[in-house]
């Protein structure tokens, strides 16, 4: 390359940079969807085993070994192999790779960092929704600008304000959107391009152990009720 086109290519870089647009490509809609969702894939596993362990770690029964990272890493692969039918490839090109590896990272980043928590126990001493919360927030700090992931609920349905779509979503096109979709309360998924962003709109219903939870907080809830909702958020072309 010729030290013009460095120079011209270098600037361009700097002015999407300083924009607040991504210099990599966006993704056809096709891929995009395919993107959303497996970020719904790994997200869904990776809580699944913290929930499973809210028995053992409310007791303060969770041994080190039961939540080393190792291990836990271990059941989320295993988890996620189950459901998908197929190992996880963190070696895939594109952003499919992209956020296999960034959920991986965080997941073990999260379950490293509050090994104290687990081990400790306790009530409410690690429940799944922070857990979510703690790897979305890494996850999505590896993913700018390609993926963005989000769990929310209404406001009315939240122990933690931190949690609500003014907040976690705060800037996104899809903001709006979401909270007009959660308010109906329906629990049907969908992926469906919004302007220049392909959505992933998939409910959570609510759990045993989320309702029992909720109601030393004094939430009223129904079990398989809405739950929230985990959104995906991908630019696309």
């Amino acid at each position: 390359m010729s030290r013009h086109a460095t120079v011209v290519s270098t600037a361009l870089a700097a002015v999407l940079a300083l924009a607040g647009v991504p210099a990599h490509a966006q993704l056809g809609e096709d891929a995009a969807k395919q993107a959303a969702q497996e970020v719904r894939l790994l997200i869904t596993q990776g809580t699944d085993v913290i929930g499973a362990l809210q028995p053992a770690i409310n007791s303060g029964k969770a041994s080190r070994d039961q939540v080393s990272p190792d291990v836990l890493v271990a059941q989320f692969m295993e988890r996620y192999q189950k459901a998908a039918g197929v190992p996880l490839d963190a070696k895939v090109p594109g952003v499919i790779g992209d956020s296999r590896r960034a959920y991986l990272q965080a997941f073990r980043s999260v379950v490293t960092r509050f090994q104290n928590n687990l081990t400790k126990g306790g009530q409410d001493a690690f429940v799944p929704a922070f857990f979510r919360a703690q790897t979305l927030r890494e996850f999505n700090n590896a993913m700018a600008g390609k993926i963005q992931a989000y769990a929310t609920n209404r406001d009315h349905e939240l122990i933690n304000g931190d949690w609500a779509v003014n907040r976690v979503m705060k800037g996104s096109p899809l903001a709006g959107e979401v909270a007009r979709r959660m308010a109906t309360g329906s629990l049907d998924s969908e992926v469906k391009r919004v302007g220049n962003t392909m959505m992933g709109y998939y409910p959570m219903k609510l759990a045993e152990g989320c309702v029992s939870c909720h109601a030393q907080n004094g939430l009223k809830q129904t079990v398989g009720a809405f739950g929230g909702a985990l959104v995906a958020e991908i630019p696309v072309k």
